[in-house]
């Protein structure tokens, strides 16, 4: 009872320092009627939206790439593809630490609008959706999990049932640092599957939603138990992607998940 009522308390006193609605998310200035997803018409121009994916990872290619990346032809993933919204770049960066960090979890909604905009004209099909999940010292400590906030949005929006599919067991190492091939191995059997949804998703196509797509090793994972456990395909769709085209290079920082 008493962390419900600081939560609620919380929740208020963010609320007074950060209005929903009514300021710009990227830039701070008022809002008017030709602003959408709380975003002013000055920024949803500048917005890194991806505009050449690679058809594997969904990154944005160089304007001399009209194939896969190079990250994912030297890379093999367990899901079949992944999409992403934007670039992430600083001003993405920016708001989404500010929505995980600052526990502004009303950013949820902005940010699960631009993510509805793409998937409405996507070529993503899916049965169910489910997201990325925290180990629980990290969900105690941050009190939401920002990629379910994100994936309940769209599944709402969408009709399409949320799934809370798997565990993360392992509270493993911070991943800032490390490359795919480090990722891949510190990342193995952190995820358990909930056994009862085995026979919810056998043969059928799951969406794995998360916040930022860094090197693909973590959805792998999730994806790999996923389809083990019967499901047909596995798909990924992330807000940001933190790699561009042949880039290794990480732009998560040290808060990393």
């Amino acid at each position: 009872m008493k962390k419900i009522k600081w939560e609620m308390i919380k929740e208020g006193i963010l609320d007074w320092l950060y209005p929903r609605h009514i300021k710009c998310i990227f830039c701070n200035e008022e809002l008017d009627e030709n602003s959408h997803n709380d975003t002013c018409v000055d920024c949803l121009s500048k917005l890194p939206f991806i505009k050449s994916p690679c058809p594997r990872c969904g990154g944005e290619r160089n304007e001399n790439n009209d194939g896969v990346c190079l990250n994912c032809k030297t890379n093999n993933f367990d899901f079949s593809i992944a999409r992403s919204v934007f670039v992430y770049t600083d001003d993405i960066v920016k708001v989404i630490h500010k929505y995980k960090y600052n526990y502004l979890k009303y950013l949820s909604e902005p940010l699960a609008g631009f993510m509805t905009d793409y998937f409405a004209t996507s070529d993503l099909s899916v049965d169910f959706i489910t997201a990325v999940p925290l180990h629980e010292n990290r969900l105690k400590e941050r009190g939401f999990n920002q990629s379910e906030l994100l994936a309940r949005a769209l599944g709402t929006k969408f009709n399409i049932k949320y799934l809370d599919l798997c565990v993360k067991i392992v509270d493993n190492s911070r991943q800032a640092s490390l490359g795919f091939a480090e990722r891949k191995a510190n990342v193995k059997g952190a995820y358990k599957i909930k056994g009862e949804y085995k026979k919810t998703i056998k043969d059928k196509t799951i969406m794995i939603v998360d916040d930022v797509y860094t090197t693909g090793a973590t959805t792998s994972e999730i994806a790999r138990v996923i389809k083990d456990a019967g499901a047909r395909d596995v798909v990924v769709f992330t807000l940001a992607h933190g790699q561009g085209d042949g880039q290794s290079e990480e732009v998560e920082n040290k808060k990393d998940k």
